[in-house]
């Protein structure tokens, strides 16, 4: 007699509208403790350093969130571990393909590891393309206010590459003008009367030794530069470049010294249309 072989039954794993519950309550609460963290991880590290902090608070916020997320799929009967296999081997293509913006990601980390600047620091970068203040520091961009006004979203990976010209790292910055004076003045008198108006420049710093010399030889004048520092924390670096401009004219002015107007001189050869011109006017 042939005998009837009846397969045995596949165990399925029965999942009722409390273990949905469950594993919502466990996101929800995961999502909650990830904010928390992250808030608490700023506000314990913010006074030491605010790209640092906000590095660890995306870091230790999404390692809260992916714990919970585990834990409620597993509340539903999900196999966690082979769908991490899954995108494991998933991940190579994807790599490949988001390279450009992992490679922005290692950046945004060495830049909030090695901090070459903080929050609010006054920088230059992209090859001197951009002077800003830095707003915020992600993981894939830097964020900064132009000068201008304009908010600068530069990618991490063009900051690290790049040079980085960062103003506020000392404190102090000196700021650079330069004046003409006529060739026939006394350029001795003129650097002491400008070097004693740079000294009474409101915000110049006393402690350090400011510069007034002379520069080169200008079409029309005699080139002298000023080079005077000042606090950047105290005032605003286009500001006080606006004030030493302003001394030096008020005191070459109080000297009867001259700053002339730039002058060309033409060489017209005799004969030329020009030459004909000129002297048909005469």
């Amino acid at each position: 007699m042939a005998q009837l072989t009846i397969p045995a039954r596949v165990p399925v794993l029965a999942v009722d509208t409390g273990d949905w519950v469950r594993a919502g309550v466990t996101i929800t609460i995961g999502a909650i403790g990830a904010l928390a963290m992250a808030w608490i991880v700023k506000r314990l590290l913010c006074g030491h350093s605010q790209m640092i902090a906000s590095l660890l608070a995306r870091v230790l916020g999404g390692v809260v969130m992916v714990v919970s997320l585990v834990y409620g799929l597993n509340s539903v009967g999900v196999a966690v571990g082979p769908l991490l296999g899954a995108l494991g081997v998933a991940g190579f293509a994807v790599a490949f393909a988001l390279k450009d913006i992992l490679a922005n990601i290692l950046a945004g980390v060495l830049i909030q590891i090695r901090r070459p600047f903080e929050i609010g620091h006054l920088v230059k970068l992209g090859e001197g393309e951009y002077l800003g203040r830095v707003d915020d520091v992600t993981l894939r961009t830097v964020v900064m206010t132009s000068v201008g006004g304009e908010q600068v979203i530069i990618p991490c990976s063009q900051v690290i590459d790049g040079s980085i010209e960062n103003w506020s790292a000392n404190r102090y910055r000196r700021a650079d003008v330069i004046v003409g004076v006529d060739y026939d003045a006394d350029v001795d008198h003129a650097v002491d009367i400008l070097r004693s108006a740079m000294a009474d420049v409101d915000g110049a710093l006393t402690d350090r030794e400011n510069k007034v010399v002379i520069d080169g030889f200008g079409g029309s004048s005699v080139d002298i530069r000023l080079l005077v520092w000042h606090d950047l924390d105290e005032v605003h670096f286009l500001d006080f470049r606006h004030r030493v401009a302003r001394a030096a004219k008020y005191a070459l002015d109080e000297a009867d010294i001259g700053i002339p107007f730039p002058i060309r001189t033409l060489d017209v050869p005799a004969g030329s249309p020009l030459a004909q011109i000129a002297a048909a006017a005469d």
